[in-house]
């Protein structure tokens, strides 16, 4: 999907761009004033454009968006091009001797003076010029009306504080009647099995996860049981990446060695353990990992999340726990709690309206928390309306009502907003999010708007904040080294995934770099042997901007790496993570340019 919040923070950067370089640009004064117009011009109808696409699912103005977008990269591709050979003749400035001074000095400023190199950045300006020509044209042919300025602009917030302690409703009694099983197994299953397992079924968005957090962190239940341990298994269902949790190691190790070191642990104790968002419906796979961890104590449980029935029949011991909807009365709490301030009178017809709102929610929690915290503060009584009237509410199948649900509510993000919320489908599924981090890479990417004496990283902190607060990003804590860190529900990621889907890929096991594509511009890689194999397999991505490896397993394949960069000129991000006997070794400090942010990783 091309998203206008792309595009737009494209083009919004281009112009300063443009302006700040001019200096650069001398010798293509004409070519360059007249680019910044055209882009102007078109930037001034996305709005427009977008409505046509997402409102009217008009497929001309989508590949209208989308051919926008590929030239705005384009245009920001030349604009970087420029800037480092910029870079490049200050650095020979200062290192050149007095006799070559007054040379390197004139080509400093005139850094085009060279006729190849004019030639070729003339060539590329002219290029992207006729197809922006074309692109202007095209959009009187679609009637695309010009829009004041972006809307969302005024919702900018300087500050937004986040409640540490959110309750939970209408799940207490489901709680106590999984309480009962683990610690009293009531539910009349078999004694003689050392292992129990019980399972909890229920679409997504249903709150699974979030009561078997409940249950795990619960007084009688830390009383109960010896050991707990929390495993997110998600999509892949890894019996080493399983066991690796379990131990929470990370150097690599064989089937034979791990499975010793976790019997080793587990051998004679009365154990939970939470394996949360399987999906694996594979029965050997799931009887051998079974196995392995059937050797504690009597009383021994083994508690798992999924949507599937079918994967809950294959592990479970005790009948699966399937979770219902919310009562209307207790999605009602939860939307209130989300779209009202604390503490202020609430206008009647808003309440009306709020209920009726939150009833078609159906009774699931992400969907209600979402839509209330859209509408939090919001006094325009026509966007309640709005909500409660649309469309989306006809689709039957709950899942897709649910990421239709989801959609909307992007769609009434700002754009600064959006645009960072997107960006995190580079991140596997159900992975910790670090904040620090993160705004590291809004910065390299130039997501992030400009606010009048305010900092990068503070813009970043509010918009982590504000996504924490609409409910994009969920289970904010601090980890064991004191980073902030969250995580995105599996529907945000697949939502954010949509829309990133023709310039995100990720390789991992189950994928090929065959899926690598002309168009793809972040790249992360999950499998160490793309290094060996593969790796020159990037050059032919034209705008590669983020690379990102998590699982680089020795120094060699390091340096193999690095070696294929020289055919990446376009790379902003560059991030290394190398596993070598749990040691953490320097970091790798990677600075393409004045404009990038330096992105740091651990070796480790």
């Amino acid at each position: 999907m091309a998203d206008a919040a792309l595009i737009s923070g494209l083009l919004s950067n281009l112009a300063p761009l443009i302006k700040d370089k001019f200096s650069l640009f001398w010798s293509f004064k004409e070519e360059v004033q007249k680019l910044s117009s055209t882009l102007s011009s078109i930037s001034a109808v996305l709005e427009d454009a977008e409505r046509k696409n997402v409102q009217e699912k008009d497929k001309q103005t989508e590949d209208w968006l989308r051919k926008l977008k590929d030239v705005a990269y384009e245009v920001r591709d030349i604009m970087d091009e420029c800037t480092f050979e910029d870079l490049r003749l200050q650095v020979n400035r200062r290192n050149a001797s007095s006799s070559t001074l007054i040379q390197v000095t004139n080509s400093i400023t005139r850094p085009f003076s060279i006729p190849m190199t004019r030639l070729k950045v003339g060539h590329k300006i002219k290029d992207v010029q006729k197809k922006l020509d074309q692109i202007s044209s095209e959009r009187h042919k679609f009637h695309l009306r010009e829009s004041i300025p972006d809307k969302f602009a005024s919702s900018w917030r300087e500050s937004m504080s986040l409640s540490s302690c959110k309750q939970v409703y209408g799940r207490e009694e489901e709680k106590k009647k999984i309480i009962d099983i683990l610690v009293n197994n009531t539910s009349g299953a078999c004694v003689d099995k050392k292992l129990s397992v019980l399972p909890i079924v229920g679409i997504g968005g249903l709150g699974k996860t979030t009561l078997a957090q409940t249950v795990f962190n619960d007084e009688e239940i830390d009383k109960h049981f010896e050991t707990k341990i929390w495993v997110c298994v998600s999509d892949e269902f890894d019996i080493k990446l399983v066991i690796k949790a379990i131990l929470e190691e990370k150097a690599e190790s064989c089937l034979e060695e791990l499975q010793k070191k976790v019997r080793k642990r587990l051998s004679g104790k009365k154990y939970l353990i939470v394996l949360d968002d399987v999906w694996n419906e594979d029965v050997n796979a799931w009887d051998q990992l079974r196995s392995i961890l059937d050797c504690g104590s009597n009383g021994a449980f083994v508690l798992t999340t999924t949507r599937k029935k079918n994967v809950a029949e294959i592990m479970e011991t005790i009948p699966h726990f399937e979770l219902s909807s919310l009562s209307q009365d207790d999605g009602w709490l939860l939307f209130e709690e989300r779209a009202f301030v604390h503490g202020k009178q609430k206008p009647p017809h808003f309440i009306n309206i709020g209920k009726e709102i939150s009833r078609k929610c159906k009774g699931v929690p992400l969907v209600t928390k979402v839509l209330g915290s859209q509408l939090q503060s919001n006094c325009d009584e026509n966007e309640w309306y709005r909500i409660r009237d649309s469309e989306i509410w006809e689709i039957s199948q709950n899942e897709n009502l649910i990421l239709s649900i989801l959609r909307l509510s992007y769609y009434d993000l700002p754009y600064h907003l959006r645009r960072c919320f997107v960006f995190c489908a580079i991140f596997p599924r159900n992975a910790e999010i670090e904040k620090e981090r993160l705004i590291q890479l809004w910065m390299a990417h130039d997501l992030l708007p400009t606010v009048k004496n305010q900092e990068m990283e503070d813009i970043g902190n509010t918009i982590w904040n504000e996504l924490c607060r609409r409910s994009f990003f969920q289970d904010e804590k601090f980890d064991q080294s004191g980073n902030e860190i969250c995580k995105m529900h599996d529907f945000m990621h697949d939502l954010s995934e949509s829309v990133m889907k023709d310039e995100c890929y990720k390789l991992d096991a189950n994928s090929s770099s065959d899926g690598l594509k002309r168009k793809i511009r972040h790249v992360t890689v999950m499998d160490d042997e793309f290094v060996k194999n593969s790796v020159r397999s990037l050059k032919k991505i034209e705008g590669l901007q983020s690379l990102i490896f998590l699982n680089v397993t020795s120094a060699t394949d390091m340096q193999i790496f690095l070696r294929a960069l020289k055919e990446l000129p376009t790379l902003r991000v560059l991030e290394l993570t190398l596993i070598r006997d749990n040691r953490f070794s320097q970091l790798l400090d990677l600075q393409l340019g004045d404009q990038y942010s330096k992105i740091f990783r651990n070796f480790r």
